[in-house]
């Protein structure tokens, strides 16, 4: 409890501090609107990942993090996990249907995103001031089409990819028992991962489950608006001319 208060103040010191450095930064310099908002961003989603960082591994043990939020002895904790990037300490217990994986660190973790956020904003902002002859939709298109594709493969599908057969098998599970009327009701015999096309699917006795349906169909529309905003910056760009010499 003392290293959790201690962390939280900490946090508050940090975000105190870099806000009086931002003010005074500010009036002295007078930056440009994305200048401003990458240096926010940046700031922002450092301070998130070494308050993250800090929550999970330094400070505390993750165990002891995890035992902390479980509610009685009825589901003990099974086992923890931790991702580096992006921060991540998940607790499961043994009714996965009833608690699911926790995740004590998520405060951190929204804060390193609102900068991640901040970042990009600054990045398309920047791209669209400058003079050019080229669409302004098509420039921002350009950055946040990607931008928004790593953001959900990062957040949703990589997660997916990391897990071990036995933690995915309990996903599957997880998404059955939340499903019950209209998730298959045989029993789990495996799960398929590929990458090309982004697929992890649970295949049922009676059927076949995607667990990131949505989350695919978001990478392939980012890859048609990349493609879109990349064709018509392509017909902005002037074409080298070749003058040929004429008979002498």
């Amino acid at each position: 409890m003392i290293a959790w208060l201690g962390l939280w103040l900490a946090l508050c010191i940090w975000l105190t501090a870099g806000a009086f450095a931002y003010v005074a930064w500010k009036r002295r310099r007078r930056p440009p609107r994305h200048l401003r908002w990458a240096v926010l961003g940046a700031v922002t989603g450092a301070v998130g990942y070494a308050h993250t960082l800090a929550y999970g591994f330094a400070l505390t043990r993750p165990a002891t993090v995890c035992g902390q939020r479980t509610l009685d002895d009825d589901f003990p904790l099974t086992h923890v996990r931790v991702d580096v990037f992006p921060p991540r300490l998940a607790c499961y217990w043994t009714d996965s249907s009833t608690y699911g994986a926790g995740h004590p660190t998520s405060a951190g973790g929204w804060l390193m995103w609102c900068g991640v956020a901040l970042l990009v904003a600054g990045t398309v902002a920047w791209a669209t001031d400058r003079p050019s002859r080229t669409a302004r939709w098509a420039r921002a298109g350009v950055i946040l089409a990607p931008a928004v594709a790593a953001t959900i493969w990062v957040t949703r599908v990589d997660r997916f990819m990391g897990l071990s057969t036995v933690d995915l098998h309990n996903e599957c599970f997880t998404w059955q028992v939340g499903h019950l009327q209209s998730a298959p009701t045989g029993d789990i015999l495996r799960t398929d991962r590929s990458l090309l096309p982004p697929a992890v699917d649970c295949v049922f006795t009676d059927g076949v489950v995607s667990l990131i349906r949505m989350e695919a169909l978001g990478l392939w529309c980012c890859l048609v608006a990349l493609v879109i905003c990349c064709a018509a910056l392509l017909q902005r760009v002037p074409l080298p001319v070749t003058r040929g010499r004429g008979p002498r």
